[in-house]
């Protein structure tokens, strides 16, 4: 069925069963509830220890000056329809083709920092906040966070902008929120590039079904607990983004691609007022909300989608599967990279979408 509100949506092409969620594709409610709740209680007394520690200081957010290389960009905004006021930066020539980047957790429009200084002489480039993150509004209620609303989000600003329809490149949720896009409102989308997520229903068979994924995803119950997700990661100034990106097991392979200074404009906007709330509401609102359009659906848009093979978070089957769930669509491996795919290996990555884009440089 389509919902009413989604006056855009190709009716024949989406299915969306009440019952769909990540948390029903489970083997049994008892081992997200288990995971969710002993890794919430593992958590509190880390917190509670670092808190004795270090005075209360570990839990205190530090007072940051805005980084200088975030205003090398031009910064917009934009009222949406929903009353949501978006930022972007924007690069490029306003009469070109539109290009839309979205970002994923825990990112901000600086993660396309690589593709935008690419882009702008090609395409009128735009690189959002998604809501909840960054400049942009940051509503409270985790049920403004379905995955159908940040989709209406996108075309309603690709309309904002005065376009019929954009190239989308998206990165892991970002990706999420493109690939339910591009289905509910396929004449939005000229072309989509999708970097390290599987199309919704095979990241959902998966969790459900393999093993190895779901052992990989068990964060996604633990932020299904109020505030202590938002504690831990602000906790002992943001040590969490250290591991994220600079960690063996997950962190980008190329390092020099995410300096001390790249580092602080992560730390300075997620240590901004409610910064955190907004990110954790997307994986909060996926599991309480179940009908927040997981569809089970093919894409027909043309898609490339662009996989770094180290990916630490996500198993590299789901590259693979996602292709069955498309009309047309190429996959494009980035040997060694890790799951921050369009920051570790940018020449790579470019080069991919430049090909299938057309749009190589002579």
């Amino acid at each position: 069925m389509c919902p009413q509100t989604l006056d855009r949506c190709d009716q024949q092409k989406i299915i969306v069963p009440s019952e769909m969620g990540l948390l029903s594709l489970l083997p049994n409610a008892i081992t997200a509830k288990f995971t969710q709740y002993s890794t919430g209680l593992l958590t509190s007394l880390h917190l509670l220890w670092r808190w004795i520690r270090t005075g209360g200081a570990a839990l205190r957010i530090k007072e940051r000056q805005r980084p200088k290389m975030l205003d090398k960009y031009t910064h917009m905004h934009t009222l949406l329809p929903s009353g949501i006021d978006m930022h972007y930066v924007e690069a490029g020539n306003r009469s070109a083709p539109l290009m839309v980047m979205v970002h994923g957790f825990p990112e901000f429009w600086y993660s396309w920092r690589f593709q935008i200084d690419h882009f702008k002489d090609r395409y009128r480039v735009v690189a959002i906040d998604q809501r909840g993150y960054g400049d942009t509004t940051k509503p409270a209620a985790i049920g403004d966070y379905r995955t159908s609303t940040l989709a209406k989000d996108l075309d309603d600003l690709i309309h904002a902008l005065g376009a019929d329809s954009a190239v989308v490149v998206a990165h892991d949720w970002g990706a999420w929120v493109a690939w339910t896009h591009a289905i509910l409102y396929p004449k939005s989308v000229n072309r989509l590039i999708i970097c390290n997520l599987p199309h919704p229903y095979v990241l959902h068979a998966m969790i459900s079904e393999n093993e190895r994924q779901r052992k990989a995803s068990w964060y996604m119950f633990f932020y299904q607990n109020p505030w202590l997700p938002e504690a831990i990661i602000a906790a002992d100034d943001f040590k969490m983004f250290d591991a994220c990106f600079w960690s063996k097991a997950i962190g980008l392979r190329n390092r020099d691609n995410f300096t001390e200074e790249d580092m602080e404009a992560w730390k300075y906007t997620f240590s901004q007022k409610d910064a955190l709330n907004g990110p954790i509401n997307f994986y909060r609102a996926a599991f309480q909300y179940p009908d927040t359009k997981a569809v089970t659906a093919k894409c027909t848009v043309k898609t490339l989608i662009v996989w770094g093979d180290n990916d630490g978070a996500l198993l590299k089957e789901g590259a693979e599967e996602s292709l069955k769930w498309c009309d047309d669509a190429q996959l494009r491996y980035v040997p060694g990279a890790s799951h921050w795919v369009q920051q570790d290996e940018p020449i790579v990555v470019n080069k991919y979408i430049d090909e299938f884009l057309g749009s190589a440089k002579p």
